[in-house]
């Protein structure tokens, strides 16, 4: 029987994930991925419902709870500046009792990278500049490589997908910007005492700063709404700093002093807070997955939940099935409820992160102050009933796949 080749572009957290699934099927697995080296640093993220099932059935369970993040409490801020409440932002953000795990998505990719380099071949500082359907595959042009045809290909490669341009077209097609910017980096752990953190919010902006007391990095994390979104370039410093400089310009807090150490940062990430609504995520054999296909919005915490699951249904799907397009149809079907329930709550402009009008922010902090009330009841839990709902909404068949007996350890 012929080896299946697949071509997935991407190595951040879809890309991996469909590559340890389809390799451990025995398929002969390529993932290109844009960046020189493997990013290994970045922000918090979450896994939550089914896509902690699919990190159990990988066996890697142990090691992410084993990076686990440990937020630093968190002192809620006035406009003002005074101290409304301090609270655990890990046990607000994320419902533990259920299974959720917080840690930095560089960790995570780190994590998924040693679970397939030995059976994966990446190649890093590589992009597609060309795809061309055949009757028997995709012939694929790199820019380092020599051309070569595969069976499938795949993007796992963002929100700002160079696969889904050039297989479905403009990316303003399909990239919905939902308002908000949000700007993250780590600035000198001199500037905040060892375990502490702040949220100071204005309505339409946040600024949120944390030093973990395990020593990691300070973060700054600062979201706004803009007025015209996606006309900031997030690869110039100097717009960045501008653009936050305009949008914080009345805080009565630290919030200059912390913009004016970004353009000394060495990992910035800024981009707009955006969805991604496809009507099909596959054309002929080549298809898209996580960020690329439905990006439900980075302040939802759900992107790389979704990702994680929707990469393995994927991979089942094409396992299951001779015909990449068959593969493709089922994999849609069965996870579009899934990421659109999901994508609809992200479409809230209410949120403890970043309220939009003051009427938002007086609920956002009476529910704040009113919290260690209800985690002392252990009624907590009832404000997470809506968003579990949403992310447990994907069924993972038992006859999905499973690892080889004789690989796990």
């Amino acid at each position: 029987m012929t080896t299946r080749s697949a071509l997935i572009s991407g190595a951040g957290i879809a890309g991996p994930v469909l590559a340890f699934w389809l390799a451990e099927a025995g398929w002969e697995v390529t993932v290109v991925e844009r960046a020189e080296r493997l990013r290994t640093s970045g922000y918090p993220i979450d896994i939550r419902g089914a896509a902690a099932e699919v990190i159990a059935r990988m066996g890697l369970s142990e090691q992410v709870a084993a990076n686990r993040y440990q937020h630093a409490p968190v002192d809620f801020l006035t406009p003002g500046g005074q101290r409304l409440v301090r609270l655990d932002l890990g046990r607000l953000i994320n419902d533990a009792g259920a299974g959720d795990v917080e840690l930095i998505r560089g960790a995570l990719t780190r994590i998924l990278f040693d679970a397939t380099a030995g059976r994966v071949d990446y190649a890093f500082g590589e992009t597609i500049t060309a795809l061309a359907p055949t009757d028997g595959g995709v012939d694929v042009t790199f820019s380092r490589r020599q051309p070569r045809t595969f069976d499938v290909v795949v993007g796992a490669d963002g929100i700002h997908s160079n696969v889904r341009k050039l297989a479905f077209g403009d990316e303003s097609r399909y990239l919905r910007h939902l308002g908000p910017y949000v700007a993250i980096w780590d600035i000198s752990n001199e500037m905040v005492s060892p375990g502490s953190g702040y949220m100071y919010s204005h309505p339409g902006r946040t600024a949120t700063v944390e030093r973990p007391a395990d020593g990691g990095n300070t973060r700054a994390f600062l979201t706004f709404v803009h007025p015209a979104p996606g006309t900031v370039s997030p690869h110039n410093v100097d717009e960045i700093v501008g653009a936050l400089q305009q949008a914080f310009a009345e805080d009565r807090w630290r919030t200059g002093e912390i913009i004016d150490t970004l353009p000394d940062a060495d990992d910035i990430f800024f981009d707009t807070v955006s969805q991604v609504r496809m009507d099909r995520w596959s054309a002929g054999r080549v298809a898209l997955v996580g960020d690329a296909a439905y990006a439900p919005a980075f302040l939802s915490g759900q992107g790389t939940s979704i990702a994680i699951a929707g990469a393995y249904v994927l991979a089942s799907e094409l396992v299951r099935h001779e015909h990449a397009e068959t593969a493709f149809e089922v994999y849609e079907r069965r996870v579009r409820g899934y990421v659109t329930r999901n994508q609809d709550l992200a479409l809230r402009t209410d949120s403890v992160v970043l309220s939009r009008t003051g009427g938002q922010l007086l609920r956002r902090n009476i529910m704040v102050v009113l919290l260690p009330w209800l985690q002392r009841l252990g009624l907590d839990r009832l404000l997470h009933s809506e968003r579990r709902a949403a992310h447990t909404d994907l069924s993972l068949s038992g006859t999905d796949l499973r690892r080889c007996p004789s690989r796990q350890t």
